[in-house]
């Protein structure tokens, strides 16, 4: 409606502008012919008109000398604020907080968030609740130092702990090579034999340096940095989690008004040791005899991980911002303790081939104003955003072609034993779909929907691998549209899953916002697992039979709905440094879960050491002891503080 009125007034304000240029034409020329008529006979000389001369250019070290950074009187821009968390509201208070600025290019800053949590029964297990209350803290300091048009240089300190106790990174996490403090280090008493976890709590969360006013208008990150793109679905700083991520590497950006262009390599992951006593969370573990002094490699480590790509954006006007991506996770082999072979056939030095995961996508949004909608767009207050992405590359994995010839060849064979024979390399083949849509009343309230699609795989024994890989960043919610994502318990990852949502948010003018979800999380592949937020299968709550390995299989029957979410979150800004967040979310299980968890039988296909082959029931199950917890919930309390 706003549109076809617009185009109505277009004659009437162009009758009008003609009208009034008419008048003033009138104006001006009345003027020059009284004008006339006033000297008519007096002949004056013209002014003679003095070249201008422009200004001799300044030196750099002049140019350095008279320098104030602009981020004094604009504000932190946001590739320097990226590793603390907070509401637009107070964010924008933050960035431009004057008293944090020593002079005119050093700025101090500080952001302290403590987190009470409750978390209880998420896996929805009778006989074992999981019950957490714990209480959280990160802290940070940071320097930002602007003294040239050409340098820039941030380090941030960040502390992660919980209350009472250390909390290093789970190295059981898939990502955990991003996060801080986490990973295996060598251990060099010889009577240990195993890896010890890293137990820093405090570290550098950032340290960078930004080359500014390189050849054509570019910019050079290089060092540890935190990146974010888009809507974080990618590629983020997860700052909402207890430590967040950070990138050792380099960034070339070209950036202007309406495009942005990006370039990236880092390493998450390191196979070796450094020099003076500097060691790699992922390097080889050896012990040494004490009586050969032979070192002997015990745990052979995580390979060598990179994470490289581009990130690109266009925005025409303040219609629309179309990002392009491509984004690779390239693993290195993966060694087996104590064996020299490479063959691919037979067993050999390496438990796992070269992983080349590519993501390739693309996100377009009205959102232009750094995801938020401009104030006078062309799509008033409706927001929305489409968001795809699809992989390909070799997982490092080899299947069997024909699982039945392969069995005849390992009997009837002499020397095949229990070797594969007629392997193919396994291939990504997974993708990715997101729909995010609301409208906003009276610019306080605000309706919602998403529709995010992960897919799952059938069959992980064949040559393709269907379900979508996340990559380095756990799945949750972002600003300015909070919880957008699978639940705010944070109790499932984007992976096999068909998640939709409903979302409201009322901004009051005293009271804070408040926001409310709705989540159905369904399984996309019935046969796929549910995967936990780190990215790893949840076996026994939902992980139906698929062919990987299995030699128990529960006969409970395939479910898609694996669990339902309501979500209640309020936000207040108590002042200009300081705002609070109390929020909580009750989960229902769905029938994925339940048809696992109270399954009556199970079948054995071959015989253990406990049992033997064949179906048996399950007495826990048949005893009541065991089975489906219907119900779970979550709350937290967090208060944030930023200068």
């Amino acid at each position: 409606m706003k549109m076809f009125q617009f185009f109505t007034k277009i004659p009437q304000q162009g009758l009008a502008g003609i009208f009034s240029f008419a008048l003033i034409f009138l104006a001006i020329g009345s003027q020059g012919i009284f004008a006339q008529a006033a000297n008519k006979g007096t002949v004056t000389a013209e002014p003679t008109a003095t070249p201008a001369v422009p200004a001799p250019a300044k030196t750099a070290a002049e140019e350095e000398d008279s320098y104030v950074s602009p981020m004094k009187s604009g504000g932190l821009t946001p590739e320097y604020t990226r590793s603390m968390f907070f509401e637009p509201e107070l964010g924008k208070k933050v960035a431009n907080h004057k008293k944090a600025w020593l002079n005119d290019w050093i700025r101090i800053g500080a952001y302290v968030r403590p987190r009470y949590e409750d978390r209880y029964n998420l896996a929805f297990d009778k006989s074992n609740k999981g019950y957490t209350s714990r209480a959280m803290q990160t802290s940070q300091v940071f320097f930002l130092i602007d003294p040239s048009p050409y340098f820039t240089a941030k380090v941030t300190i960040q502390d992660a702990r919980v209350w009472g106790g250390e909390t290093p990174a789970n190295v059981g996490d898939v990502r955990a090579n991003t996060f801080d403090a986490a990973g295996a280090t060598a251990v060099n008493n010889p009577a240990a034999a195993g890896a010890t976890t890293i137990p820093s709590q405090t570290t550098i969360r950032e340290a960078f340096v930004m080359l500014k006013k390189l050849p054509l208008d570019a910019k050079l990150q290089v060092g540890r940095q935190i990146m974010a793109y888009g809507d974080q679905r990618m590629i983020g700083g997860a700052n909402w989690t207890i430590n967040g991520l950070s990138y050792d590497g380099a960034r070339l950006m070209f950036d202007q008004d309406n495009y942005k262009i990006h370039f990236f390599g880092t390493k998450i992951a390191a196979n070796q040791n450094g020099v003076n006593g500097v060691v790699s969370a992922n390097a080889p573990v050896s012990v040494t005899d004490p009586v050969t002094k032979k070192a002997t490699v015990v745990n052979p480590g995580q390979p060598d991980q990179y994470l490289v790509g581009t990130y690109n954006s266009v925005t025409a006007k303040d219609w629309f911002t179309l990002d392009v991506y491509a984004l690779g996770v390239l693993t290195k082999k993966t060694a087996i303790a104590g064996a020299k072979s490479d063959l691919d056939l037979y067993n050999n030095g390496w438990a796992k081939q070269q992983s080349d995961l590519v993501t390739t996508g693309f996100r377009i949004t009205n959102r232009t104003a750094n995801n938020n909608l401009p104030k006078d767009g062309l799509w008033g207050a409706w927001d929305w955003a489409i968001e795809s992405a699809w992989q390909s590359g070799a997982t490092g994995e080899r299947s069997v072609k024909d699982p039945l010839l392969n069995s005849y060849v390992q009997q009837n064979v002499a020397g095949m034993g229990t070797q594969n024979y007629g392997t193919q390399a396994q291939k990504y083949s997974g993708s990715f779909h997101v729909l995010q849509t609301g409208y906003t009343f009276f610019e306080k309230f605000r309706a919602g929907f998403q529709y995010t699609y992960a897919s799952g795989d059938r069959n992980r024994t064949d040559g393709s691998n269907g379900t979508f890989q996340t990559l380095t960043n756990p799945r949750f919610g972002v600003f300015p549209y909070w919880n957008n994502v699978a639940g705010l318990s944070e109790n499932i990852d984007t992976k096999n899953l068909s998640s939709y949502n409903i979302n409201f948010s009322y901004k009051t003018d005293h009271y804070g916002t408040f926001y409310a979800a709705y989540i159905i999380n369904d399984k996309a592949q019935t046969q796929d697992a549910w995967y936990a937020i780190n990215g790893s299968a949840n076996t026994g709550a939902s992980t139906e039979s698929n062919g990987v390995g299995q030699t128990t299989v529960t006969l409970g029957g395939t479910g898609r709905n694996i669990y339902n979410e309501f979500d209640l979150t309020w936000m207040y800004v108590v002042n200009d440094y300081v705002s609070i967040w109390i929020g909580g979310g009750i989960l229902t299980a769905g029938n994925a879960v339940k048809n696992q968890r109270n399954a009556l039988y199970h079948y054995n296909l071959q015989a253990t050491s406990t049992e033997t082959a064949g179906l048996h029931l399950n007495t826990g199950v048949a005893t009541g002891a065991n089975g489906v917890a219907s119900m779970a919930h979550m709350f937290f309390f967090q208060v944030n503080a930023g200068f």
